[in-house]
């Protein structure tokens, strides 16, 4: 055999190796797998049957539950029965004596909330009615104040304008005054120059006449003299005038101001008569609102105490009220029981038969819980062995996928 074949003799057996390896792992999978499933059948059967004792058990609870509630209830009602049956005379007496006292009461409150009431619309009604004869009256009073205010107003708004007039007027004067100060010193300056060249001529022709200056020159000398004494005298006609007609420009200014200091006053009179008048007018609709307001307030204040005993009324008949209703049901159900003792006979058998299927329900629900534990307990190993078997399987199918994978490969 030559060293080729022999190399593909190896490479045969290695490739049919793992499949006889395989074969082997899945027959002894099947086996394990077979076993598995008599332990999941035996598991299940007893996993079932522990479920279907516990539900008979919570079955079995929830009647005995039932049971008790229902004879709780009847019990209640049996012992409060006894109770009013064996204090009937006192319950009758003191409760009838409570309803009939209530009763009254009620209509008593009755009949004073519906007085209160009546009362109190009659006063709305009488306050709507004052309400429109005050404002009918006071309406003139209220037109008249309001006229005199816009009159006072008025008069105050002249006394502003007076004041700015004799304001203008003041300034008027002063301006008059400086004007005059300022015109009549140019004229004396002008006069102070003319009288100062005159002196100058004067001195200048002394001096030529000492001298012996010629004929001409003084008699040039002389014409100058005689026009600067002109001018002098012209001067001085000029300050008089300057000064008239300043102080003139003065007097007006000041007769101006005296006429808008007359207004002033004059406008001030009228704005103080003017203040006086609606002064007066606003006291006397001050007064007569105040009156109106102060009757209008004792109608109010007599209907919120109307109102107010009419809530007080009507919660005492509340409160005798629910007396009534507590004391008439106290009442009848004395009545009731008293005239059905045989309603009390049967209750108190049927408390008895409640309490006997009590006691019996609660033997069913011992015995069932006793029957689930020992059930429980006697599967514990098939219900463990369940589980173990459900992970073989689970292995198994995880081996037979890898095995399926690696042959494929």
């Amino acid at each position: 055999m030559t060293d080729r074949e022999h190399q593909e003799g190896a490479e045969r057996d290695r490739a049919e190796r793992p499949a006889d390896r395989g074969g082997e792992v899945l027959e002894a999978a099947r086996g394990v797998a077979t076993g598995a499933a008599r332990t999941l059948r035996s598991g299940m059967f007893a996993v079932r049957d522990v479920h279907a004792a516990s539900r008979r058990h919570a079955s079995a609870r929830e009647r005995l539950r039932d049971l008790e509630e229902s004879l709780a209830a009847d019990e209640a009602t049996l012992a409060r029965r006894e109770e009013v049956e064996a204090d009937y005379e006192r319950i009758v007496s003191e409760q009838g004596a409570i309803v009939s006292e209530t009763a009254e009461v009620i209509a008593r409150q009755d009949e004073l909330v519906g007085s209160l009431d009546a009362e109190a619309r009659t006063l709305s009604e009488e306050l709507d009615r004052m309400r429109e004869e005050h404002e009918r009256e006071l309406r003139p009073y209220k037109k008249i104040a309001e006229t005199a205010r816009g009159r006072s107003e008025e008069a105050s708004r002249a006394v502003g304008e007076a004041k700015r007039a004799v304001r203008t007027a003041e300034a008027q004067v002063k301006e008059a005054t400086e004007q005059r100060e300022q015109s009549i010193a140019s004229a004396n300056r002008s006069v102070d120059a003319s009288q100062a060249r005159l002196l100058k001529v004067q001195d200048e022709l002394r001096r030529a006449q000492e001298s012996q200056a010629d004929a001409g020159a003084l008699q040039r000398l002389q014409g100058e003299l005689a026009t600067e004494a002109a001018q002098v005298e012209a001067s001085r006609g000029d300050v008089s005038a300057i000064t008239r007609d300043a102080q003139a420009s003065v007097d007006a200014a000041q007769t101006h101001l005296w006429t808008q200091k007359k207004s002033l006053e004059e406008a001030q009179r009228e704005a103080d008569a003017a203040k006086q008048e609606y002064d007066a007018r606003k006291n006397e609709y001050d007064e007569r609102l105040a009156e109106a307001q102060a009757a209008e307030k004792d109608l109010e204040d007599r209907m919120e105490d109307l109102h107010r005993r009419s809530d007080e009324a009507k919660v005492a008949h509340d409160e005798a009220a629910e007396r009534h209703d507590e004391a008439l049901a106290l009442y009848d159900e004395a009545q009731g029981v008293h005239a059905t003792p045989e309603e009390t006979v049967r209750l108190r058998q049927s408390v008895e038969q409640q309490r006997r299927a009590v006691a019996d329900q609660q033997g069913v629900v011992d015995q069932l819980a006793e029957g689930e534990r020992s059930l429980r307990s006697s599967t514990r190993g098939v219900r463990l062995a369940l589980l173990a078997a459900a992970l073989v399987v689970v292995a198994l199918v995880v081996l037979v996928v890898v095995l399926v994978v690696t042959a494929g490969r």
